[in-house]
C-alpha cells in the first residue's frame, strides 16, 4: 500500500479531474461515440455529403457523451459543496506548481529489455519465417513515396507517389505511418543488421531532416501546421497530436536502435517547438484550454516526451511530458476508482504507458499507483 505523499498527490490529480469536468461539462472523453473510430472519422471526411459532415461536428467537444463516472464517482469521496461548478480552479497556481516541482530521480531497479542486436533467431523457426516477412515488406516500401507529403508541406518537389489509405494526401492522418515505419525499420534493423534496410530507413530520415531545416522552427509533419491552430482551437481537426506522436516515436527509434545521431536533433528541435505552442496555449488561455484539448486522441505524447528526456535531460521535456498526463483520465485511476467504462482504449492505453514512464524515470509512486490499478494482475 502506498500512503503519505502519494496519496496526497493522489488527490491532487482528482482535483485536476474534477474542476475540468465541472468546466467543461463533465466530459473526459477523446470525441464523440462514432467519431471515436478512426474508420468512421476517414468515411466522415472523405465525405462530399456536406450536410451530414456539419450534422457530426455540430457538437464536437460539447456532446452529452458523459462516461458513468460524473458526480457519482465522487459523492462519497468529498462534500457535496465541492463539487458545485460555481467554484472555480485557481488553474494559474496549479501551472505555477508543476512548473516548480519538474525534477526527476530514480524510482529504483527496473528489469532492462536484452538490447535486439543481441538477440537472433533459429533461421528455422516459426519466428524467424516470420520476422524475414516483415523485412521483406520494410524493403519493399519506397523511399519517395513514404516522404511525399512531407516534402509537399516543406515546399520541395515531389517525386513518386504518395501511398493511399490514411497515409493519402488528402487525409489528416498522413504521415503517422511513416513514423510506425521509421519504428518498424530501426527495430528490424537491429535484429538483422540488414544494410540495405538501413540504408533506406537512413535516406527516410535525411528526406525529412532537410523538409525540417526547409520550415525551419521545428515543426516537422506531411501536413500543415494550421492543423494544431484548429486543435488548440478546440475546433474539429483529426488528431494531429496522434500522427506527431508516431513521427517523433520513430525518430527517437532510429537513434536508439540504429545509433542515428540525425534523429535525435530532429525529435529534440520537434519537441522544443511542441514545447512553445503548449506554452502559448496556456500563456494565451489557461491551462484547462490545454487539458481539455487532450479530449482529442493525442497517442502517446507523455510516453515519447519521458523517453527523450531521459536522453536528454532537458526539464522542458519532462514538463512536457506532464502536460500530456490526462488528469481527468490518471486522476480516476490515481484515486483507484473503479469505472473506466465508456473510454476509447486506443485513446488512453497509451497514456498509462506513458504514466508507468513516468513512474520509471521520476519515482513517484502515485504513478506506480495508477499504472498497478490499469494493468497489474491480481
Amino acid at each position: 500500500m502506498v500512503l503519505g505523499n502519494a496519496k496526497a498527490r493522489a488527490f491532487t490529480l482528482f482535483f485536476l479531474f474534477l474542476f475540468t469536468s465541472c468546466s467543461e461539462g463533465k466530459e473526459c472523453t477523446n470525441t464523440p461515440t462514432q467519431l471515436s473510430s478512426h474508420t468512421f472519422r476517414y468515411g466522415l471526411l472523405s465525405s462530399d455529403n456536406g450536410t451530414w459532415k456539419s450534422e457530426m461536428f455540430a457538437h464536437y467537444h460539447d456532446d452529452d457523451h458523459l462516461i458513468p463516472t460524473d458526480d457519482s464517482a465522487w459523492a462519497s469521496l468529498l462534500p457535496r459543496k465541492v463539487l458545485r461548478e460555481e467554484e472555480e480552479f485557481n488553474w494559474a497556481m496549479e501551472y505555477r506548481k508543476m512548473k516548480k516541482n519538474v525534477q526527476s530521480s530514480s524510482a529504483g531497479s527496473f528489469l532492462k529489455e536484452v538490447s535486439l542486436h543481441n538477440v537472433r533467431l533459429d533461421p528455422s523457426s516459426l519466428y524467424w519465417r516470420a520476422q524475414q516477412t516483415n523485412l521483406e515488406y520494410l524493403l519493399m516500401l519506397d523511399v519517395d513515396n513514404l516522404v511525399w507529403s512531407f516534402r509537399k508541406n516543406a515546399g520541395f518537389a515531389t517525386p513518386g507517389t504518395p501511398y493511399g489509405g490514411w497515409e493519402a494526401a488528402d487525409v489528416e492522418l498522413r504521415g503517422h505511418f511513416v513514423g510506425h515505419y521509421m519504428s518498424a525499420a530501426a527495430m528490424m534493423y537491429a535484429s538483422t543488421h540488414n544494410e540495405t534496410l538501413k540504408e533506406k530507413m537512413s535516406a527516410v530520415v535525411s528526406v525529412l531532416s532537410k523538409c525540417q531545416d526547409k520550415i525551419g522552427s521545428g515543426y516537422l509533419s506531411a501536413f500543415p501546421s494550421e492543423f494544431f491552430d484548429r486543435f488548440e482551437a478546440v475546433q474539429p481537426v483529426w488528431a494531429p497530436y496522434y500522427t506527431i506522436h508516431k513521427i517523433m516515436a520513430g525518430l527517437f527509434d532510429q537513434y536508439m536502435f540504429a545509433n542515428n545521431a540525425q534523429a535525435l536533433k530532429m525529435v529534440t528541435w520537434m519537441a522544443d517547438y511542441f514545447y512553445g505552442r503548449v506554452q502559448n496555449v496556456i500563456t494565451k488561455y489557461t491551462i484547462e484550454r490545454h487539458f481539455r484539448s487532450l479530449n482529442e486522441e493525442t497517442g502517446g505524447m507523455n510516453d515519447i516526451l519521458y523517453k527523450l528526456y531521459s536522453v536528454t535531460g532537458n526539464p522542458k521535456h519532462l514538463l512536457l511530458a506532464h502536460l500530456f498526463d490526462k488528469p481527468c483520465f490518471l486522476g480516476l485511476l490515481a484515486i483507484q476508482a473503479d469505472d473506466i467504462s465508456g473510454f476509447h482504449a486506443n485513446t488512453h492505453i497509451p497514456i498509462v504507458i506513458g504514466a508507468q514512464m513516468r513512474y520509471e524515470l521520476t519515482g513517484d509512486t502515485l504513478y506506480k499507483v495508477i499504472n498497478c490499478l490499469f494493468g497489474c494482475p491480481i
